[in-house]
């Protein structure tokens, strides 16, 4: 984090991927529709599936966040670590090729893509640091 304000972004789920896996899609909003990076789009995919959750998009259901609202705060050293910009987040997201997209907004750009993110090793990796509650396993 060189002290850079954080995305602004929009996530939605654009299906669901293989087993343990979801399909998002992000839009990153900048003035000038440059300087997006894959890594940016990776952050900000993975991101929103912990803390905001996804509208359904044409699917349907809505995908909750994986932790509560106060996790990112109550965690933050952690969430500084994990979602810098070559941060271990990169590695729960892979870009799905051929679906980059730019739009122009009246306020300047958009830039997105669908990813896919490997839930289940991310929940894991988040349980283990104690940011998502680890679901009860019922033994």
């Amino acid at each position: 984090g060189k002290g850079k304000k954080p995305l602004q972004y929009d996530i939605e789920k654009a299906g669901i991927g293989v087993e343990g896996t979801i399909l998002v899609k992000v839009w990153v909003y900048t003035k000038n529709g440059k300087g997006v990076s894959d890594q940016d789009l990776k952050r900000v995919a993975v991101h929103g599936i912990v803390f905001r959750g996804c509208s359904g998009g044409q699917s349907g259901a809505r995908q909750p966040a994986m932790a509560p609202a106060t996790a990112e705060a109550d965690n933050a050293a952690f969430c500084e670590a994990f979602f810098a910009d070559d941060g271990p987040c990169q590695n729960y997201a892979t870009i799905v090729a051929g679906s980059y997209d730019r739009v122009k907004t009246q306020k300047g750009y958009k830039s997105g893509a669908v990813l896919q993110i490997d839930k289940t090793s991310l929940r894991k990796e988040l349980e283990k640091a104690g940011v998502v509650r680890v679901l009860s396993s019922g033994f």
